[in-house]
């Protein structure tokens, strides 16, 4: 809890800051039904009349928190598409500074923003839809533009965005800092690696264009079970040859 001469002692500008700050935590610890302005007031060290000073309603402390994060949003991704990098390199920093600075960073500020959005005034829900949508046209940028170099397959680009997207967000379901066995940096590299390329180990049907011929198998297994095969299939030949003669005995 913030003690009330601490928050006193601070500019205006960082006061409403605090108190956003401290909204976020009680949101996200409380879910938003739930949680009251007294509680955002108690944690702050406030009264709910001086609290009403800087925030009108719940409601609108609600607003306030979905426009930081959509800022923190646009902050990192607005430039990506401009850099002088491949399309291979765009996409994994989007999804690098997405996963680590937005969803990991600021945890319980976007499990407000994913999980709170029916419980906003019909105005500011248009709004933020909006926001997504070019957040979402954005990441449909870089995979056209790496379809037209050749390097992503041609896929429909707004499916793909909806996915990459989808797998990045859902983090906030299920990562907790406290508790994880994977670090930022590890998760980030398995969600680049499965995006790049894919979760099927290659075999002998559906293998990518210039994979072994042991599709990933090691030399001896992979043998083994080739002769495994192909004497099944001697033994159904000379079944079915068999068959064939006691036809023609019987014609």
């Amino acid at each position: 809890m913030t003690r009330q001469n601490d928050f006193k002692s601070q500019d205006k500008s960082l006061r409403r800051q605090m108190v956003v700050d401290t909204a976020i935590k009680v949101f996200h610890r409380k879910g938003y039904r739930s949680a009251t302005l007294d509680d955002v007031a108690h944690d702050l060290g406030l009264t709910k009349p001086a609290l009403y000073h800087y925030v009108s309603s719940k409601e609108n402390l609600l607003s306030q928190i979905y426009i930081q994060a959509l800022e923190s949003f646009f902050s990192y991704i607005y430039e990506i598409p401009s850099l002088e990098l491949s399309p291979t390199e765009k996409m994994r920093l989007f999804i690098r500074r997405h996963l680590k600075t937005v969803v990991i960073e600021n945890l319980a500020m976007f499990s407000v923003f994913f999980s709170e959005e029916n419980q906003l005034p019909q105005e500011d829900v248009q709004r933020i839809r909006g926001e997504k949508r070019k957040f979402n046209k954005v990441v449909e940028q870089i995979i056209q533009e790496g379809m037209d170099w050749g390097c992503f397959r041609r896929l429909n680009p707004k499916l793909m965005s909806y996915a990459i997207i989808g797998m990045c967000n859902w983090l906030y379901r299920w990562y907790d800092p406290e508790t994880s066995l994977f670090s930022p940096d590890e998760i980030a590299d398995q969600f680049v690696s499965l995006l790049e390329d894919g979760y099927v180990h290659p075999g002998d049907e559906g293998r990518p264009a210039g994979a072994g011929a042991s599709g990933g198998l090691a030399d001896g297994e992979y043998l083994e079970r080739r002769r495994d095969l192909l004497d099944d299939l001697k033994e159904k030949s000379s079944q079915v040859a068999s068959l064939i003669d006691e036809l023609k005995m019987l014609m």
